[in-house]
């Protein structure tokens, strides 16, 4: 199941290239989980004078339970775009690992409870 992008240039174009490292990236970040159900990049020029470019890009990734936020910035767009998906994979990689520890905990707790002695068994009759 590929991840739905929604792609925002604001009036600047990217590569075919370019394009095609996103979607490849966003298939590696959703790679058998179900937790990503879509994405949204924003790639805007900062500064408009001729000879000093800046872009900055900001990924968002529509994450369970909460969404996802990263941001680049560079002299050059395909640059903006890989910082700013390393900031979102660092952070979906703790979120990740803090819903697993979540989950451990539970069955943990659920696993405790099972074990508990009900008390003597009272037969009313």
């Amino acid at each position: 199941m590929a991840i739905n992008l929604e792609l925002h240039l604001d009036h600047l174009q990217i590569s075919a290239d370019t394009r095609q490292w996103i979607d490849g990236r966003l298939d590696k970040l959703e790679a058998g989980r179900r937790d990503i159900t879509g994405a949204h990049l924003s790639v805007k020029q900062m500064s408009g004078k001729p000879t000093v470019n800046e872009y900055e890009a900001t990924l968002t990734l529509y994450h369970k339970p909460d969404n996802i936020a990263g941001s680049g910035k560079s002299p050059v767009i395909p640059e903006a775009i890989m910082e700013a998906f390393s900031s979102v994979e660092r952070q979906l990689k703790k979120a990740r690992t803090a819903a697993r520890d979540r989950r451990r905990r539970v069955r943990k707790d659920v696993a405790v409870k099972v074990d508990v002695d009900p008390g003597p068994d009272l037969d009313l009759d």
